[in-house]
């Protein structure tokens, strides 16, 4: 290793380096000022992490550590996205709140340096390692909630599910190194369309493998599991920084090494896609707990992402990534909001909890609403351009049926989502809400996401020429 493969290493030593200032801070545990410590490091540590990215994203594509790590817009991009999340996230969930909260921003740097890994990982092995430095972190946040038995069953679920999914990863890959003789996804970059059932159950393997993490149906039942038995906070990172590292596993598997082979895995994916978009959405219609509503909400926007990815050319791929990023910027805002109304002694759990709100709260009333319309695809919001990329890319690519599908689910998902509204705006409650113990940083951070939802949507020009430029060395 050479100075400059160091350089390009820098993000994953930066993340490593607060990872142990963490451990060493958090062995003194009898100091008073630890836990506001641990807050500022896990707010610096992303950042400066997100800085040293500035440096390497307009560089050349690299392909370092003897053919392990490559280096390319794209996993620069999905980086600095994931690092700005868990910066946004550790400051506006625990700024006011810094009791016991070291630990947890201690596992969200470890899940952040798992997603790293998965961002620039060209050999099999490396992707694995970033893989389940992930899972181990997300299955001891959604377990962190100690005084819930819905957290404690949630998080078992999730690590016996996620457990065998891993199982089925590792299997998948190796097959591939017994058919190949190779662990390096480059050199499947121009592989022979290969029939053996041998290479379709390896793909198969490693498909479950990825679709899991995205919670995708039908590896989906920790989704809503993990949503409702944890924090708003835990939730609030769950829901939003590991699907970047999803979405990095999927292309660098699917996109980047197997992408001749993509006769034998799309149709896969679009039938997961479609199921998950059509499940997801159908049982949200009952739900009453928010988390849980939200939990489902989100297995069928996953199913707009891997619809969009199935279509198999640039311009679908890049509607995949744009879709996604519109999804967490509008999961951020929802999120962020239930933790604002929500106190030590008190959570805002199921619709009830909502009554009055734009008497009590109106401007969290107004981003939630903001929120809500751009997860329906209202324009002119953002989720509107998301949806209708997605859509249209699947019509130009003459899969007709399946663009009927989606629009059909969008509009009955639109109830589910009006309801929030409805709730807000023209039921009225008995029961005051909490006081308001948010400050003026969480305030600001909510209002600057949740108008971002309005303001992108008129100029979404922006954003999508930012996606097309993070795929400029790939195509």
């Amino acid at each position: 290793m050479n100075i400059t493969e160091l350089k390009y290493l820098a993000p994953e030593i930066i993340i490593a380096s607060g990872i142990c200032v963490l451990v060493l801070i958090k062995s003194f545990h009898r100091l008073r000022s630890i836990n506001l410590l641990s807050v500022l490091i896990g707010t610096l540590t992303p950042l400066i992490a997100l800085l040293s990215m500035v440096f390497i994203f307009n560089n050349p594509y690299e392909i370092i550590l003897n053919g392990q790590v490559v280096i390319d817009t794209l996993g620069s991009g999905l980086k600095i996205t994931a690092y700005g999340l868990c910066a946004l996230i550790v400051l506006a969930t625990n700024i006011n709140q810094i009791n016991n909260k070291s630990e947890l921003i201690l596992i969200e740097l470890f899940a952040l340096l798992g997603i790293s890994i998965l961002c620039s990982a060209s050999n099999l092995l490396v992707i694995y390692l970033g893989l389940e430095t992930l899972a181990l972190s997300l299955y001891g946040l959604v377990a962190s909630n100690r005084k819930s038995v819905k957290s404690s069953e949630a998080a078992m679920k999730y690590f016996v599910l996620g457990s065998i999914a891993s199982g089925l990863f590792l299997y998948g890959i190796s097959l591939i190194y017994g058919l190949y003789g190779s662990i390096n996804i480059l050199d499947f970059n121009n592989l022979s369309v290969d029939t053996s059932i041998e290479l379709q159950i390896a793909i198969g393997f490693i498909i479950c493998g990825i679709v899991f993490k995205f919670g995708a149906f039908p590896f989906h039942s920790w989704v809503p599991d993990s949503y409702q038995g944890s924090t708003n906070s835990v939730a609030l990172f769950i829901s939003t920084v590991p699907k970047i590292g999803a979405f990095a596993l999927l292309y660098r598997l699917l996109i980047d090494s197997f992408y001749s082979l993509s006769s034998l895995w799309s149709s896969f994916l679009l039938v997961i896609g479609i199921a998950s978009l059509i499940y997801g959405n159908i049982v949200a219609l009952s739900q009453n707990q928010i988390r849980r509503l939200l939990g489902y909400s989100a297995i069928g926007h996953i199913g707009f992402i891997l619809i969009a990815i199935s279509a198999i050319n640039q311009t679908a791929i890049e509607s995949s990534l744009l879709y996604l990023l519109i999804y967490v910027i509008m999961t951020l805002a929802t999120f962020i909001a239930l933790e604002l109304l929500s106190s030590e002694n008190k959570s805002i759990d199921t619709l009830n909890d909502l009554r009055g709100l734009n008497n009590s709260h109106p401007w969290v009333a107004l981003m939630l609403l903001f929120c809500m319309f751009s997860m329906i695809g209202i324009p002119p919001f953002i989720g509107f351009y998301a949806k209708w990329i997605v859509l249209s890319t699947l019509l130009k690519m003459d899969m007709i049926y399946t663009a009927i599908i989606a629009i059909i689910i969008t509009v009955i998902a639109a109830y589910y989502y009006l309801r929030i509204v409805w709730y807000m705006y023209f039921e009225k409650s008995d029961i005051p809400l909490m006081k308001d113990t948010s400050t003026i940083i969480q305030k600001s951070l909510f209002f600057t996401i949740g108008s971002s939802l309005l303001l992108l949507g008129l100029i979404p020009e922006t954003l999508i020429s930012l996606i097309g430029r993070l795929f400029n060395q790939i195509y």
